[in-house]
């Protein structure tokens, strides 16, 4: 049985109205499509957290299913031991552990993205769509979407300079399927840099409610709170998958405060997540890094070995954005950046149409 299977049969739920269906299947089939590709690629044993990109890009489902014994949890003092280079983690714990975590509505806004090069290979292009959910802590409710295409554009001066050189075009054509996002325009092989109408719908069908260690969303509260009983519950023979299970809890779950925070002072004390030190993130903003070698593949078609960033904001406990780059020029491959995220008793998107 497939997560989403499972999704499916914890939550039953009449079928999508074919409004529904035309606002949004298309773009959550290629997203989960993306996701399987992901996944067959994955080493095998290890538990999974069940989302990658392409996942956080369709509605953030996570779902543990551990396939073997939980690792056993290490010793208290190696938990919260962190590299003064990782020090800043432990910061972001402190900063996070205070935030509200209460509310009806779980809302995020992620910005998903990659670079790839225009087919003249001149230029490199960024490519981003905007993704607003809206869950409730409701099991009876409906869960809310709003995408946004927001087009293509050189991804740095040098390229603009390239881009204008070039004729400053406005949009790409390429021999097959175009890279990048699912788009109407992908299946005839272009790219555009004009933004999409944004578009809003509701869905019972494929409700992505969170399904966490058979956890609905009103029972985050009872995840553990500790560093010790995180890794026995995401632990998993590799490391890495460890690793990866840890991060998308960290930016995707609706869990609370002080989860977050021990995710942050178990990432703190794995020996294969590296400092980077201070960047700027996918979107700009200033925060800490840290690497690591993920247990995942990318959805990009790059070749190369690939490592995955997290960026945090270690002032306010905010993640900022999980980014996969090649090891060979640190180029930017995809990435999905956290615009917001938050409990709140309103859902802005319920209603529109």
């Amino acid at each position: 049985m497939d997560d989403y299977q499972a999704v499916r049969e914890l939550l039953p739920a009449p079928p999508l109205s074919p409004e529904v269906e035309r606002a949004g299947r298309e773009r959550l089939n290629a997203a989960i499509a993306q996701e399987r590709v992901r996944r067959s690629r994955r080493a095998a044993g290890w538990s999974a957290l069940g989302l990658g990109l392409a996942g956080a890009a369709a509605a953030a489902v996570l779902v543990v299913v551990p396939s073997a014994p939980p690792a056993a949890a290490p010793e208290q003092s190696s938990v919260l031991a962190a590299p003064d280079g990782k020090r800043f983690l432990l910061v972001a714990a402190t900063s996070v552990a205070s935030a509200p975590d209460a509310g009806t509505w779980w809302g995020s806004t992620l910005v998903n993205g990659r670079e790839f090069r225009d087919p003249g290979h001149r230029y490199l292009l960024r490519q981003s769509e905007s993704v607003e959910t809206w869950i409730p802590a409701d099991p009876e409710g409906r869960t809310w979407y709003r995408y946004t295409y927001l087009g293509a554009k050189p991804a740095t001066p040098r390229d603009e300079a390239a881009w204008r050189a070039d004729g400053a075009p406005t949009s790409w054509s390429y021999a097959g399927a175009a890279p990048g996002m699912p788009t109407e325009d992908k299946p005839q092989g272009v790219v555009r840099t004009a933004q999409g109408k944004p578009e809003a719908y509701s869905s019972e069908d494929w409700d992505f409610r969170i399904v966490l260690a058979d956890k609905p969303l009103t029972k985050m509260h009872e995840l553990p709170e500790t560093p010790e009983g995180l890794r026995a519950l995401l632990g998993a023979p590799d490391d890495r998958a460890t690793i990866d299970n840890t991060a998308r809890l960290l930016f995707f779950a609706p869990v609370g405060s002080q989860t977050r925070a021990a995710a942050y002072r178990l990432l703190a004390s794995m020996p294969d997540v590296s400092a980077v030190g201070p960047v700027t993130d996918a979107l700009g903003r200033p925060g800490q890094a840290v690497e690591y070698r993920s247990a995942e593949y990318p959805t990009t078609p790059y070749a190369g070995e690939t490592r995955t960033r997290l960026v945090i904001d270690p002032n306010t406990g905010m993640p900022l954005s999980i980014e996969t780059r090649s090891v060979t020029d640190g180029l930017l491959l995809e990435f999905t950046a956290v615009q917001d995220s938050r409990w709140a008793n309103d859902n802005p998107l319920e209603g529109t149409k």
